[in-house]
């Protein structure tokens, strides 16, 4: 990605402004900010948009790295003091946040199959069906050890979601710097050009003609 940025910039440095359609200053700041304003001469503006967009760059990676690590660290913490097996879906980590035991957790499955579809409705095969689907089996089964390490856990639970939502917020400043780059050059495209232009030219008589051109 970096020889691409580099070779992008040698090109916007070296080519005459007056070879690149207007369009192109849009899409280069689209795709990265502040390359359309380097193209036009807006050289301060241009690099704190393209530093910027750097340094969000490098926060969106970090916090990638910090949320994969933190993802690793509560599976694992789990395993040890709550004897979790490895590789389960998301909704099972939820679950051994909410529920001290594996058993707590199947025996409010069991007393809402019952209430449903024991009492409510009575639909003895529906119960059997929904206990199979909604229950752990004892290889999937956990129990913490005490309440101080499911409070641990869940501190680390937390710690992840704040990563990911910074990192969506991140994700939110890339496209919020792109289009204030994309505005800044069309705005600045629009204050370069003559709205009005008065010429002569010469007419076969040799006489002259007077011009008047409107450009919007």
């Amino acid at each position: 990605m970096m020889k691409h940025l580099v070779f992008l910039l040698l090109i916007l440095s070296i080519m005459p402004l007056a070879a690149l359609p207007k369009i192109i200053y849009s899409a280069t700041s689209a795709i990265l900010p502040g390359t359309g304003e380097l193209a036009l001469g807006k050289t301060t503006q241009g690099a704190i948009m393209l530093s910027a967009d750097i340094l969000v760059w490098s926060s969106f990676f970090a916090l990638e790295k910090e949320k994969d690590n933190l993802t690793d660290t509560y599976k694992q913490y789990a395993k040890v003091y709550a004897g979790a097996p490895e590789n389960m879906p998301a909704s099972y980590y939820q679950n051994l946040q909410n529920y001290i035991s594996s058993d707590d957790f199947n025996r409010y499955q069991e007393l809402f199959a019952r209430n449903y579809y024991l009492i409510y409705s009575y639909n003895p095969e529906g119960y059997e069906a929904y206990i199979l689907a909604n229950t752990y089996s004892d290889e999937e089964g956990w129990s913490w050890q005490n309440q101080t390490y499911q409070n641990h856990y869940k501190k680390l639970r937390r710690r992840t979601q704040k990563a990911k939502i910074y990192q969506n917020l991140s994700v939110g400043a890339l496209l919020l710097n792109r289009v204030v780059s994309v505005i800044d050059v069309s705005l600045t495209n629009q204050k370069a050009k003559e709205p009005l232009s008065i010429y002569f030219t010469p007419t076969s008589n040799n006489g002259l003609m007077f011009n008047v051109q409107l450009e919007y």
